[in-house]
């Protein structure tokens, strides 16, 4: 269990399962860094982005909604 919030924003370690060849063959990459979707938005970041500019775009587009 985790502990209790200590401020509004938190943020978790994200666990991926190994690559399932078949559906990475079926769905070609569109791009090599990391997307934010909220709605209708997609925000395509750079190869290489790190954790904290992945974060200032989230907090951003959180604050503007």
């Amino acid at each position: 269990m985790l502990p209790a919030p200590e401020d509004a924003v938190e943020f978790a370690t994200l666990m991926v399962d190994p690559v399932d060849e078949a559906l990475a063959a079926a769905e070609p990459a569109v791009s090599a860094g990391p997307e934010v979707v909220v709605g209708s938005v997609t925000i395509r970041l750079e190869p290489g982005a790190s954790a904290a500019r992945i974060a200032s775009v989230v907090h951003a587009l959180m604050a503007a909604s």
